[in-house]
């Protein structure tokens, strides 16, 4: 589960030993301190910039940043919003210099890699490798990550910190170096932009959508290599249908799987390769 939580957190008191070891440059207290969030880091990062290597080489960044600025830590803040701080920071440095995917990029690659009848060999070629399985929920996940990269990175990174990674409305606003009104309003805006793209694209929603990327793929894939079917996003029992009840759902799937070290990851980054590239080239 991609959340903030995904390692127990430590006693507040021997987290606050562990810094203060690290501080004075106990490396295995250091090691102690950001080792069980390698892998929260890399998940949330992958999420935020899309390419793997990128997300590779700025994880090293966020921690020889945290190394660098260990002593600066003073414990306002629990350590893993301070470390996910510096994350986001970097992620958000280098989303500025990149542009904004526009909300049908998906649909345009999908129409390019289906005029070429070589594409779909590709793909099952690569969807019948060993350790492959092509689960739904991670592909909703990759989507909903690719209408965040519509927003500008300030709402991208609102959303994925309090809707994916649970953080609360104070923390992530913390995080963002906002006040919480501005925050909530920042939230509110993402969330309302990307309930409206989903709207139009998604036909787990909306049976007029023009995006069957979920089951269109699923169908390619061999059968021994496909996950459980997923023909619906269905609210939480007992709520009302809503397009907040909807994106809450939507938003659910998304943090519950694991995209960057799924089952399904290698048909994602290839995407994610393609996508970035057509995008960065309008």
């Amino acid at each position: 589960m991609m959340t903030s939580s995904s390692q127990p957190p430590l006693p507040h008191d021997d987290e606050l030993k562990l810094v203060e070891r690290a501080q004075h440059g106990d490396r295995d207290a250091f090691g102690s301190l950001v080792e069980p969030w390698r892998k929260p880091l890399f998940g949330y990062i992958y999420r935020m910039v899309n390419l793997r290597q990128d997300a590779e080489d700025l994880l090293q960044d966020v921690f020889i940043r945290v190394l660098e600025d260990i002593r600066s830590y003073r414990g306002e803040a629990r350590f893993k919003s301070w470390l996910f701080g510096i994350a986001t920071h970097a992620c958000l440095d280098h989303l500025r210099k990149r542009k904004r995917w526009r909300v049908e990029a998906q649909l345009i690659g999908e129409r390019e890699a289906t005029a070429n009848p070589e594409n779909i060999v590709h793909l099952r070629a690569l969807m019948a490798q060993p350790g492959f399985t092509y689960e739904t929920r991670e592909h909703i996940a990759f989507c909903f990550s690719c209408i965040a990269r519509t927003l500008e990175p300030e709402e991208q990174a609102a959303v994925m910190l309090k809707e994916v990674l649970e953080f609360t409305n104070q923390e992530a606003a913390a995080i963002l170096r906002l006040s919480e009104p501005v925050f909530r309003h920042r939230l509110s805006d993402a969330r309302a932009k990307m309930t409206q793209a989903f709207d139009g694209l998604c036909a787990l929603i909306n049976k007029a959508g023009v995006c069957y990327q979920c089951q269109g793929l699923r169908e390619i894939a061999p059968e021994n290599h496909r996950g459980p079917d997923l023909v619906q996003i269905e609210v939480a029992p007992g709520m009302s249908v809503t397009p907040d009840t909807l994106f809450d759902a939507r938003a659910a799937i998304a943090r519950s799987a694991d995209l960057a070290d799924g089952t399904t990851r290698a048909m994602h980054d290839m995407f994610y390769t393609t996508l970035s590239a057509r995008e960065e080239s309008q």
